[in-house]
């Protein structure tokens, strides 16, 4: 995930406090010279969700329209078009909004040939192109169509990445389904920039194929070493607001009656992923915590307890009260002893 991020312990107990965690876990370390400042941000338009944004970025939009006319998801409930930017503008991250697709392949069968749909029309308030993986997903769909003039030359690097965190949000009901990030270069406002999009897509028993979340970040080649980690720390601890989704799914369901059977399905869909939400978000910024606290959990196999401790590779306990951590990876003399076991160590995004 990059370096190190250096940071005031002043908002790295702010991080403790929004993540629920007690803090009396271990020592903090020391912090580093020329560190960043956090502040927590609360969406402007109707207090939708919160998230941490470094000092002086400027953000913009929110839970608000797509902006396209056919998006039949804004006519359900407003969608997120938000993007943080730092001051000069050349680093930001933020989240694209909701689409409904559909494959033109189905829509023409159904429609007994009469329909010649192609893809990247629209029918029904539906995009229609076949169901897609991350990685064709963001070449299409995101520098290809929501990008294509901001982010020129884009080309992804290397393959999609699979994000089992983010698997929490795709709802029970889904036939297919995919989470993961793909990296990518490009060139914006003519500065050389790396990005990572983020995408959770998946598949209505091959009816609609919609995004659960589609977010990511960009830097500028010569500092994505540094505002990489931050904008990925400040992307993983957005959450939405309990009272807006209670306010939310009753507007839902106040309107439900007024939309056709598909939406009304889509409804239910995103009424169970809010549900879910909060399990995975707090696994996720847990693991950031670790992180940013040099610190890992252990469990020992024999008591099954837990141990919060500094972060290595291995550790071994008697069952004692007496640990051994080690970066090592080769055979070592401590294995042999039969007082002492080798301790689980614990990673929630697993």
């Amino acid at each position: 995930m990059g370096v190190w991020v250096g940071a005031m312990k002043k908002w790295l107990w702010m991080i403790v406090g929004l993540m629920g965690i007690d803090p009396v876990l271990g020592q903090m370390p020391a912090p580093e010279q020329g560190g960043i400042t956090l502040s927590a941000y609360r969406e402007q338009y109707q207090g939708a969700f919160t998230l941490l944004i470094p000092g002086g970025w400027r953000a913009d939009g929110g839970m608000i329209p797509s902006g396209v006319d056919w998006n039949v998801v804004d006519l359900v409930e407003t969608n997120i078009r938000f993007r943080v930017s730092s001051p000069d503008g050349r680093s930001f991250f933020g989240w694209y909004p909701r689409f409904n697709f559909q494959d033109p392949a189905v829509t023409n069968q159904s429609s007994m040939g009469i329909l010649n749909i192609q893809p990247g029309q629209v029918l029904n308030g539906c995009w229609q192109y076949p169901y897609m993986g991350v990685a064709d997903f963001v070449r299409i769909i995101v520098l290809g169509q929501l990008s294509a003039q901001e982010f020129q030359n884009a080309r992804i690097l290397g393959p999609a990445y699979p994000s089992p965190e983010l698997r929490a949000w795709v709802p029970a009901v889904a036939t297919r389904s995919e989470c993961g990030y793909v990296n990518f270069e490009a060139v914006i406002n003519g500065v050389p920039s790396y990005g990572r999009i983020y995408a959770i897509i998946y598949d209505m028993q091959g009816l609609i194929w919609t995004t659960v979340g589609c977010f990511g970040l960009v830097a500028p080649k010569d500092r994505w070493h540094d505002d990489e980690r931050t904008m990925e720390l400040c992307l993983r601890s957005f959450r939405l607001d309990p009272v807006w989704v209670q306010k939310a799914t009753a507007a839902i369901a106040a309107r439900g009656q007024q939309y056709n059977d598909t939406i009304r399905y889509l409804n239910q869909v995103d009424n169970e992923i809010n549900q879910n939400r909060s399990q995975a978000r707090s696994d996720m910024q847990t693991e950031v915590y670790k992180v940013l606290t040099d610190q890992m959990e252990t469990r020992d196999p024999q008591s099954g307890k837990e141990y919060w401790m500094p972060a290595y590779k291995r550790a071994f306990t008697d069952g004692k009260g007496n640990y051994f951590l080690t970066d090592q990876t080769g055979p070592l003399p401590i294995e042999q002893n039969p007082e002492w076991r080798t301790m689980d160590i614990i990673n929630r995004n697993q």
